[in-house]
């Protein structure tokens, strides 16, 4: 019997440190840091288009629930991609891979500029999605840079390639304003320029794969084996495997269940633009700036103990929600930086839990099925939380959200009881 993390597992699906050749260092180094400044650019761009979505939605539609649906439609792109994403990783390596979802992402960009030109509700959705599935390049590179690397150092890879995401999202953010002014000098609407960006961006990722020199380490191509339908099958009831997807569809739904409203709440309990953005950007600082310290615990303390301390923080964020006075903006900050911070815990200890033990052949797509889950699973609690909002409250928003964490706990006992009656010992 194997072991992941403390958790048993057994069969064939299980490829040790001596099953995969490990890249040489100089190689691994060279080729994670190219990865990482892609998901920097193309991050950067996903969020310079994506701030002025809602704004372009609601200009067209006059409407402040369809101004929600492109952010729906980026998670869901983004869910929906990751699957496509991984088979081009698995079949042509991430070089190849990346420069085609970057590439898709920039066009779609181009198709938002065009939307927001002529004022197309429909055309604006498609390109967002589009975007959507660009960015699901940068959520599998954390998976493809672990593999470029030992199994005892992967942790700590998948925090380092979060936080490249928290680079993105803090500058993206600030490029639509002088964004707009070449938007409007060449002759297109204000709120086009964060898309000119994002398509920028996006094809400068795609450059730095496409002209950057090919790999030969395991992130490259992996061969299908012959039993691969009946191994993509059997790896869903490992252990290891029902804890990772539990926790990172769970955490995600539970963060964006009280985010989402966060603002709106915030907002008409009297806070200005300055107050709602004091709270978020403290929100976001736990979300990101602390993932190579989770990169960290989790190597040091191993991924179920880092998910248990996650799962502890999100709970502990719902409750002070619940409690917090909708005047307070320093208990609200507080509680949407443990929000934050909960879910980069679990995040990331989850992630890890997917990018070791596994074949890679099985691995890869597994890891863009759960990525796809997880996504899908995030555009339905955006869309859900303005309705929760509006039938409990923030503070029963907050309720519900907790309770959910019920569910990943739940599978963390269940395999943890499993371990003991097989005379292993957890982590």
């Amino acid at each position: 019997m194997s072991q992941i993390d403390g958790l048993p597992t057994d069969g064939p699906l299980i490829d040790g440190a001596r099953a995969e050749s490990e890249p040489e260092s100089s190689t691994a180094a060279r080729a994670t840091r190219r990865i990482f400044a892609g998901v920097v650019l193309a991050t950067c761009g996903g969020y310079a288009a994506v701030t002025m979505a809602p704004i372009v939605a609601h200009a067209i539609t006059g409407s402040r629930f369809l101004a929600g649906l492109p952010i729906a439609a980026l998670l869901a792109g983004a869910g929906a991609g990751a699957t496509g994403v991984a088979a081009l990783i698995r079949r042509h390596g991430h070089e190849v891979a990346f420069t085609a979802t970057y590439l898709l992402g920039a066009l779609g960009c181009m198709v938002a500029v065009v939307a927001a030109t002529i004022g197309s509700f429909p055309l604006l959705l498609a390109g967002v999605t589009a975007i959507g599935v660009g960015h699901a390049a940068n959520q599998l590179a954390r998976y493809t840079a672990a593999d470029l690397h030992p199994e005892q150092r992967r942790p700590s890879v998948i925090g380092w390639m979060v936080w490249g995401l928290a680079i993105g999202a803090v500058l993206g953010p600030l490029s639509p304003v002088p964004a707009g002014r070449v938007s409007v000098a060449a002759g297109l609407p204000l709120e086009a320029g964060g898309f000119l960006v994002g398509a920028v961006l996006f094809a400068a990722a795609a450059l730095l794969h496409l002209l950057g020199p090919r790999s030969r380490t395991a992130a490259r191509r992996q061969p299908v084996a012959a039993n691969a339908a009946a191994d993509d099958t059997r790896v869903w009831l490992l252990p290891s495997v029902q804890i990772a997807v539990a926790t990172m569809v769970v955490c995600l739904v539970v963060m964006l269940l009280v985010m989402t409203v966060t603002p709106v709440h915030v907002h008409a309990a009297g806070h200005g633009v300055g107050g709602v953005g004091a709270i978020m950007s403290a929100h976001t600082l736990g979300m990101f700036a602390l993932a190579p310290v989770a990169g960290f615990l989790t190597t040091r303390h191993g991924s179920v103990r880092i998910i248990l301390a996650g799962l502890a923080l999100l709970a502990f964020a719902a409750v002070a929600g619940a409690a917090a006075p909708p005047t307070s903006q320093t208990l609200l900050a507080a509680a949407l930086f443990a929000l934050g911070f909960g879910w980069c815990l679990a995040f990331v200890a989850a992630s890890s839990l997917l990018a070791k033990g596994l074949e890679a052949s099985v691995r890869v797509p597994l890891q863009g099925r759960v990525e796809a889950l997880t996504w899908v699973s995030g555009s339905f609690a955006a869309v859900g939380s303005g309705l929760l909002l509006g039938l409990v409250g923030f503070a029963g928003v907050n309720v519900i959200a907790g309770s959910l964490l019920v569910l990943p706990l739940a599978v963390i006992i269940v395999h943890r009881r499993e371990a003991v009656l097989a005379g292993t010992a957890a982590a």
